[in-house]
């Protein structure tokens, strides 16, 4: 059997990739017939090709992993996997004591021949990035399997949301975290508050609700705030974009969906309190408006990428100019 495993949310790529190895390991305790391979590693001790085409007379069942050979192979080393594969595949596919795992930890860049022949011949999984109603329900599974009797509420669902995005590995921490202080009870809003530090998308909510009340003197000092705290201003910059964005996919929605915070969620892919929090946004900005601040943002940010303009003096001189 081949398999193989990508996507940009490489956190549970590599969870499945671990239970294979886990479950392989529980009737292989010796773990004689498990191989790994790394390209990331250089200077690879065993050859692939050899390790695949040589039976292991201590191990029948054999679990081999191939990582990042996409990315980080050499051109001859794909060459010469892809011509074991094209020669072997139908014997591999049938082959119940045989198991390869090809792992790239995001999204293949390109398609290449190795590409080509893994998706003919593998079992893909792909792994996306999580979001909106996905992510949350990701989050509730995930609670579940480190404390059974644990919940989470739904306020404290849209708040763990908010605070760490969709980076799948800070949310687990977060979870793990919070599943330990819960002990047993449902996890309550307050107590995603005390343990777990926002992200920065909270307090861009803050600043647009400033300047969606035309509050530059707020909005300016809520900036001050974030760069102070040592947060890269390009990172802020960036998360103007992202909020106007989505500023922009709720607004198109909202008539068609009479403003119904879970049908625009369902069809923008956002979670449904931050599409709450973006229509009360809504409320200070028209269509046009937004337009013309989308524009403006693309506009510093082709000027920032060319040099012509500093980072930190484009972001106030934005808020000043709305």
């Amino acid at each position: 059997m081949i398999l193989f495993l990508y996507g940009e949310d490489s956190f549970r790529s590599n969870q499945k990739m671990r239970e294979l190895k886990n479950k392989f390991l529980m009737s292989d305790h010796s773990g004689s017939g498990l191989s790994v391979f790394d390209y990331e590693e250089k200077n690879q001790k065993q050859n692939l090709v050899d390790v695949l085409g040589t039976p292991n007379l201590l191990a029948p069942k054999r679990l081999v992993i191939v990582k990042n050979l996409l990315s980080a192979g050499t051109e001859t080393e794909k060459k010469e996997i892809v011509g074991y594969l094209e020669r072997r595949k139908e014997e591999i596919r049938e082959d119940k004591d045989l198991i390869i795992v090809f792992w790239e930890k995001d999204r293949p860049k390109k398609s290449d021949k190795l590409q080509a022949v893994l998706e003919s011949a593998a079992k893909i999984q792909k792994f996306e990035k999580l979001n909106g109603l996905k992510l949350g329900q990701w989050i509730a599974r995930r609670i579940k399997e480190i404390d059974p009797r644990c919940g989470i509420s739904r306020i404290a669902l849209e708040k763990l949301i908010l605070y760490v995005g969709n980076d799948i590995a800070d949310a687990d921490r977060e979870i793990e975290k919070l599943a330990n202080y819960a002990a047993g009870r449902m996890i309550k809003g307050e107590d995603v508050e005390l343990l777990v530090k926002a992200d920065l998308n909270v307090n861009i909510f803050n600043t647009i609700d400033a300047l969606a009340e035309n509050d530059k003197k707020r909005a300016a000092h809520l900036l001050q705030e974030h760069l102070s705290k040592g947060e890269d201003p390009f990172y802020v910059f960036s998360m103007f974009i992202h909020q106007f964005r989505n500023l922009l996919k709720v607004t198109d929605l909202k008539e068609q969906y009479r403003s119904n915070e879970f049908a625009i969620a369902k069809a923008s892919g956002l979670h449904p309190f931050v599409v709450k929090k973006s229509l009360a946004q809504l409320r200070n900005f028209s269509s046009e408006k937004l337009k013309k601040i989308y524009q403006k943002l693309q506009d510093y940010d082709i000027r920032i990428k060319t040099g012509k303009i500093d980072i930190r003096l484009a972001l106030n001189k934005f808020i000043a100019e709305l």
